[in-house]
């Protein structure tokens, strides 16, 4: 699976985009997690509108593979799944907007960081979006 080749996100050890999220799972995300973690799907993810998305910890309204103790979103974190993470994850904050074209999140604090997009990352956010639409 691709993935950025550089990320401010772990060189800053920011974790914004892991708080309140509402990341989106694929089937094969939901597999991929379940088998890696042993948790059934029900203790990490719940259904919205028939697409799976991440539960998020009530305590620090992060995600709940987010490892924190802190409510605040400046707060750093790990993610304890790092290399077995959602396909959304991987791709952020490369996203698709109504149109299907792609752009980088301006709500990523450090999307101005990225390097230029790899055609391969596009690639998997296409396909989790065909993904998703096939599932709603």
């Amino acid at each position: 699976m691709g993935t950025w080749p550089t990320s401010p996100c772990l060189e800053k050890g920011c974790s914004f985009c892991c708080r309140n999220t509402e990341m989106p799972l694929s089937p094969s995300d939901v597999l991929r997690i379940a088998t890696t973690t042993g948790q059934h799907p029900e203790q990490f993810s719940k259904e919205e509108n028939g697409i799976r998305i991440l539960l998020n910890n009530p305590t620090t309204a992060a995600c709940v593979f987010l490892d924190t103790d802190s409510a605040d979103v400046h707060a750093p974190g790990l993610c304890s799944i790092y290399e077995n993470r959602p396909t959304g994850c991987r791709t952020y904050p490369l996203i698709l907007n109504v149109d299907d074209e792609a752009f980088l999140d301006t709500l990523c604090p450090h999307r101005e960081e990225f390097p230029e997009i790899p055609p391969a990352l596009l690639l998997m956010l296409k396909r989790l979006d065909s993904e998703l639409q096939g599932q709603s």
